[in-house]
């Protein structure tokens, strides 16, 4: 006998409406225990539940995650970068077991991702077996209809990204007294089934030029093809594409779309991004005349809506506390700077030798003029807007509108670290985080904004990388040129941005990884994009160490790279998460992930 009602937690949200101005977003929560007849008879409600699925898009790049996500260990009070070589967290959990290869099955600090998206999966399939009961037009019935696909599929490629191949659910959901089999689906059949999703979604959704107002924040046509081109991008990636970590041939169907390399991925890909690339919806904020490369920074702080977010994260300035407001700046900037009582994000070394110079040449090519002794002059624009170093400017309060450089070093005259130096709680690396947050005015003032889970220069970059793959190279030079262009990169006499003439498809292919960092740092890219290059057995594995600055007597600054932060345990299992053991535990046919 099928039970006839659900209990359900709802988050009843509010609508965003930047005509209006209305203080409120996804993330401004109200929890009631309802039952499944009364949410959907009443079309507020309905909608609220399917605004409560928006509120859990963005945990691959909220700044700090504590309260949002609850790890085995306890609150993830870290951003996703901070699981990588990229950067550390003020606290030690839980990038150090993640860092250290100290977690199992048991208690992998990231199994919240399989029990929240497979949470979500079931609300979106609870809402489309419901919505015929509910009072609300056809015509935005259908697009709620629409938006609940996408949402499937969003999260089931949140756990194919994190996992390999998952247990597709069926699409009506299960009730409690149901039998359920638990048996992963292969990698292959994971990602045909989201594409389609996507494909059938983006057919029900408005694109972002004719999206209302109020409904900024939903999904678009856009947002739906542009998951799926990150969806095709990962699948032709080495590490599902022929290069898996794994030898099993038993597992080999659950962690690759093709055991063997088949190079009509990588047009697949291509295809789908193009296919983005091409909506009139969108277009790479650009403004190199206020300063190099402003419209990078003008694209993450001025107002929540521009013509490059495809996917966005809408966060308001009276939503939670940890993001709303200028706590992003409060939790970015050093102590000087902001009263709490501690940063986050510190970025590394690893990190920061990832941004050229501002004539786009790497910091380790002997024509860059790069110098380890005066490291912070001459870089690539955007490392100014994502890395607050030692003398970096900024602003201070009482100081009107002058920026006052940052202190982060060990003053030899005093025998003292100065006021933001290298110590608990304050920063790990001798680098504080600027990215994405307002560095001219002080963490008093009021910022509305949105955080962008998709953009369009991942479309760009994904594009590249596969023109590249498919021996097209110098066709991808030129959608980097695009990104470099934006970013305040100097053209050079051949108008080449740096970038060789007749560079090669290898040397092409590291230049883009690096770019990578460069442009995404702090946005939670790079977790993923290391594993599916599969680079991570060089990017993570090794000893991630402090740049501790002392200011001599004399004045100048000497930079020691040789002093630990964190000591690193990189392991081939980590290319994939565990499934939770206690998943496994349930049934025997469920497959665990190699090494795990």
């Amino acid at each position: 006998m099928r039970r006839k009602h659900y209990i359900i937690n709802i988050i009843a949200v509010g609508l965003i409406s930047l005509a209006a101005c209305k203080k409120s977003s996804f993330l401004d929560r109200k929890t009631e225990t309802l039952t499944e007849d009364k949410v959907f008879a009443d079309s507020a409600l309905t909608i609220g539940f399917v605004n409560d699925m928006y509120a859990y898009t963005g945990q691959d790049i909220v700044l700090q995650r504590a309260g949002y996500i609850t790890s085995p260990n306890g609150n993830d009070w870290a951003c996703f970068d901070e699981q990588t070589s990229l950067a550390l967290s003020y606290y030690s959990t839980p990038q150090t077991g993640v860092i250290q290869g100290t977690y199992t099955a048991a208690n992998y600090s990231l199994n919240n991702y399989w029990t929240t998206y497979y949470r979500k999966i079931r609300q979106a399939s609870l809402f489309l077996q419901n919505i015929g009961k509910t009072p609300i037009s056809a015509v935005r019935k259908n697009r709620l209809i629409a938006e609940a696909r996408y949402l499937r599929a969003f999260f089931y490629i949140g756990l194919i990204r994190f996992y390999g191949g998952v247990q597709l659910m069926p699409d009506a959901p299960l009730n409690a007294e149901d039998i359920l089999v638990s048996k992963r689906n292969t990698y292959k059949e994971c990602v045909d089934y989201a594409v389609a999703e996507l494909d059938e979604a983006a057919k029900g959704l408005p694109s972002a030029l004719a999206q209302e107002p109020a409904e900024y924040g939903h999904a678009t046509k856009g947002a739906a093809l542009a998951l799926k081109a990150r969806m095709l991008l990962t699948a032709a990636s080495p590490l599902f594409n022929g290069k898996s970590h794994s030898t099993d041939a038993a597992l080999l169907p659950y962690i690759t779309y093709s055991a063997s390399y088949n190079a009509t991925l990588w047009q697949k890909a291509a295809d789908a991004l193009k296919a983005v690339i091409d909506l009139p919806d969108y277009a790479l904020v650009e403004d190199n005349v206020t300063r190099p490369g402003h419209g990078f920074w003008k694209m993450f702080i001025k107002g929540r809506k521009n013509t490059e977010v495809i996917t966005p994260f809408v966060v308001s300035s009276g939503a939670v506390s940890f993001l709303g407001g200028t706590n992003f700046e409060s939790y970015r900037f050093p102590r000087s700077r902001q009263s709490t009582t501690y940063t986050f994000c510190n970025p590394t070394e690893s990190a920061v030798e990832n941004f050229g110079t501002k004539e786009g040449k790497a910091i380790d090519d002997p024509a860059s003029g790069y110098n380890p002794n005066n490291p912070y002059v001459n870089r690539d624009p955007r490392f100014y807007f994502s890395i607050i170093y030692n003398q970096a400017p900024l602003w201070k309060s009482g100081s009107g509108t002058t920026l006052v450089p940052v202190d982060i070093y060990f003053n030899k005259s005093t025998n003292a670290l100065a006021a933001d130096g290298i110590q608990a709680y304050y920063t790990k690396t001798g680098y504080y985080s600027r990215k994405m947050a307002n560095d001219s005015t002080g963490t008093s003032a009021s910022i509305e904004r949105c955080l962008p889970v998709i953009r369009l220069a991942e479309m760009y970059m994904g594009y590249a990388e596969a023109l590249n793959e498919l021996g097209q190279t110098e066709q991808a030079v030129s959608w980097l040129v695009k990104i470099r262009k934006r970013a305040g990169i100097t053209a050079g006499s051949d108008n080449r941005y740096g970038i060789v003439s007749g560079i090669s498809q290898t040397a092409f292919r590291t230049l883009l990884q690096k770019e990578s960092v460069a442009e995404f740092f702090a946005e939670g890219h790079f977790w993923y994009d290391t594993r599916r290059w599969r680079t991570a057995e060089v990017t993570e594995s090794k000893n991630i160490m402090q740049t501790y600055i002392s200011k001599e007597i004399n004045g100048t600054f000497t930079y020691d790279r040789t002093k630990l932060a964190l000591s690193v345990n990189w392991q081939p299992r980590a290319y994939l998460a565990p499934i939770p053991q206690t998943e496994i535990d349930k049934s025997a046919t469920l497959l665990q992930n190699p090494g795990w």
